[in-house]
This record gives C-alpha cells, structure tokens and sequence, in this order.
C-alpha cells in the first residue's frame, strides 16, 4: 500500500515519540524496541514497512544527542529536556530532516507546524517554527 509523505511524516513523529516515552519514563521496566514500535505504528510487518519512513526514523533516533545539541543551542534561554515530548519529536525529526537535506526547508518547517498545531500546546508552533528557522540558517 502506497503512503503519503504526510502520513509518512506524521507516522515517523509518533515513532519517535513513543521511543522518547519509553527512553525518558522512569517509571516503566520495558523498554518497546524501536522496530516494535514501527511495526505497531504501521500495522504492518516491519519488514514491509517503507524505507524512506525507517530511514528518517533511524537517523534521528542514531543522532539524536548531536541534533539534541544543535537544537538546545537554539532554544532561547531554555533546555530541551524541559519540552514536552511532542516538542522534541518534531523538534528532532524536522533537525534531522534539514540537515540529511531530505526535503526543501520550507517543506519541512510547515510539516512540523502542522503537527505542532494537532499534538502540542497553542504557543509551541512559535518556537518549533524559531528554532528550525535558526537551525536551516546556521547549518
């Protein structure tokens, strides 16, 4: 079954979040792996699932302490461990996604607007939106 980029995108950003929970939840004894993840998420088969959709969730989960570094040296005044999950996943796959020069910026950006609008508080699309802009200027 064919699948969009959108739903590409907003599947990769439940990955990732739900491997936040479970990496950052002190209260839990098991820890989902990520192909676990994915398959659920999917429903399908990890191995049927796209390569495009593993591949961007496997970079930024591999690289997440450097785009974690670049991203907090972008907060204003803040940490990334003080953002919520969904800050963080978008904030991660979309750093991600900008320096693997996977889509056009603006693509990318407007993406994770559109998903910091449906999972995060009201005011958060301004800095996700501050923080990716700084990041494609810089990097």
């Amino acid at each position: 079954m064919a699948i969009t980029r959108t739903k590409i995108h907003e599947n990769a950003f439940y990955c990732i979040f739900q491997y936040l929970f479970y990496k950052y939840s002190k209260e839990l004894t098991y820890r989902k792996p990520i192909e676990e993840i994915i398959q659920d998420v999917m429903e399908e088969p990890y191995d049927n699932c796209d390569p495009f959709f593993k591949a961007i969730i496997f970079e930024t989960i591999q690289n997440e302490k450097e785009y974690s570094e670049i991203i907090e040296q972008r907060l204003n005044k803040w940490k990334l461990n003080r953002l919520d999950l969904a800050e963080r996943a978008i904030l991660l796959l979309s750093t991600s996604e900008i320096i693997n020069k996977r889509e056009k910026v603006q693509v990318i950006i407007d993406v994770a607007l559109d998903l910091s609008h449906r999972y995060c508080d009201d005011e958060s699309y301004r800095y996700i939106n501050a923080v990716l802009d700084r990041i494609s200027k810089e990097i």
